[in-house]
């Protein structure tokens, strides 16, 4: 359980692979990985193929970590959205679309 980076050989980019559901009890230190991540990284990818459930804490992740990259002139993506918390942004989208939840939406799901 709980998260493992993966930074690539140049450290242009880094993989936040996440291996737990998502709530308040577990955001802060998902934040505190994305954010302590070293200057070169410009791409960051959050992999949450393991993640089978998540509360509204996912819609404050995503807004905080793709903040911090975006102050850093960077790219921010996910990956391995399972039905649950893609129905959540889904749902997310639908009631506020100003955060443009749809970007996320277009993440490939799990394998």
């Amino acid at each position: 359980m709980g998260t493992h980076i993966t930074v690539s050989p140049g450290g242009y980019a880094a993989t936040l692979t996440v291996h737990d559901d998502i709530d308040d009890r577990v955001r802060p230190a998902i934040e505190s990985a994305a954010s302590g991540l070293p200057p070169s990284v410009r791409r960051l990818t959050l992999d949450l193929v393991g993640v089978g459930f998540t509360d509204s804490a996912l819609l404050h992740l995503l807004l905080t970590v793709d903040g911090c990259v975006a102050r850093r002139g960077g790219l921010f993506r996910i990956v391995g959205l399972r039905p649950q918390p893609r129905r959540l942004l889904a749902l997310a989208a639908d009631v506020r679309p100003e955060p443009h939840w749809e970007v996320y939406l277009r993440s490939p799901g799990p394998n």
